[in-house]
């Protein structure tokens, strides 16, 4: 006999307890925001040196994979909510069966399958960034000759173990990815330059209304993310084109809380890279810049309340700050009016040693605070 998967809305009030099952930084703030709100919170994680839990109300250190412990933490709450795009979809089919998750899985399933998502947008008539698959090192030999130098290696099936990207600059990197496609089937593509990556943020309530936040340029520096820059520099009709594009696309998704959609823009010519369920880092931006925040909104939406009227308040840009920066941040911390310091507690992510904060910097236009930021030579 199949399992039961509880579907039904819940209206969601203060006191009562909200589940967040998820490890990365975005929890954190997302307790805070929900303790906040009056709501009660459980977290579940896999490591009892997460520091999340010491923020909940109530907490559960468990494999992902303990059925008997997913049930009871399922069981405390009114609602549960993934942060992560990564989180195993077999985990939350399985705590369906005892807790209402209105993000669903649906959206995961998309982004967890590189090829289905594909499939998926081309319904919509928006074009993609190119791409082969590669199953061998002998597939890579002939597929790099048809995508070119430099290119980016991804698996085809995303979770947070085989989730390894490798950046191919010559032929020399080819045997570097004989690891990685042991694994799995990966998506060779060109790694796009001289356009923008630019990025719209979704909130979608429980009965399909939808607001987009301010879209955002994401600036990248050795494949990382250096900064987030909001409003964007774009021509108005390719602005309203990315718009137009995103409004699409969202009508397809079947979710409930916040999404994202990331396209890159070479001049008139708009390219879909990725659908992304939960909450980013580069979202804190809004913080700031607008009216209301991802965290909130999330809230609102799976809770049952009416999702805000989103307006931009404040150019920002958002800048990520590593320890090495740390020197030249103190000097910064102690002249700048308009930036606003803000760094991550400890929690267990693969990445949490190469971004340990961010600062908000605010200004008349977006062009005259990177001129405030590139004066200081420290990105």
């Amino acid at each position: 006999m199949e399992s039961e998967v509880i579907t039904s809305r819940k209206i969601i009030y203060p006191g009562d307890i909200i589940g967040i099952i998820g490890e990365g930084r975005s929890s954190v703030q997302l307790v805070a925001t929900a303790k906040s709100m009056g709501f009660k919170v459980a977290t579940y994680v896999t490591s009892e040196k997460n520091g999340v839990n010491q923020y909940a109300d109530i907490s559960f250190v468990g494999s992902i994979h303990d059925g008997e412990k997913l049930q009871r933490f399922a069981e405390r709450c009114k609602i549960v909510l993934y942060e992560s795009e990564l989180i195993d979809i077999k985990t939350i089919q399985y705590l369906q069966q005892f807790v209402s998750i209105p993000q669903g899985v649906k959206l995961l399933e998309l982004n967890q399958d590189r090829i289905l998502e594909r499939a998926t947008l081309e319904q919509t008539g928006i074009k993609g960034t190119p791409y082969v698959t590669v199953v061998d090192l002998d597939d890579l030999y002939e597929s790099i000759n048809e995508i070119g130098y430099p290119a980016i290696l991804r698996p085809i099936l995303k979770d947070a173990m085989t989730e390894k990207e490798l950046i191919l600059k010559s032929e020399i990197d080819i045997p570097k990815a004989s690891v990685l496609l042991e694994r799995g089937t990966y998506m060779l593509q060109p790694v796009m330059t001289g356009g923008k990556e630019i990025a719209v943020s979704i909130v979608k309530d429980q009965n399909n209304r939808q607001k987009m936040f301010p879209m955002v340029e994401n600036v990248y520096e050795n494949h990382f993310l250096k900064e987030t820059k909001v409003p964007v520099d774009l021509d108005s009709k390719v602005q309203n084109s990315v718009l137009e594009a995103a409004t699409k696309i969202a009508g397809l998704v079947e979710y409930v809380g916040v999404f994202s959609i990331v396209f890159y823009v070479d001049g008139e010519d708009i390219y879909f890279e990725q659908l992304i369920p939960g909450i980013r880092d580069e979202q804190n931006v809004f913080n700031l810049a607008s009216n209301t925040t991802v965290y909130e909104e999330m809230l609102r939406a799976l809770s049952g309340m009416m999702i805000s009227d989103i307006r931009l308040q404040v150019p920002t840009i958002m800048l990520n700050i590593t320890d090495e920066q740390m020197k030249k941040i103190k000097t910064q911390w102690l002249i700048k009016s308009n930036w606003h310091f803000h760094f991550y507690p400890q929690v267990d992510e693969a990445d949490a040693k190469q971004h340990i904060g961010y600062i908000l910097a605010d200004g008349d236009d977006v062009k005259q605070i990177q001129e405030q930021i590139d004066n200081t030579d420290i990105w």
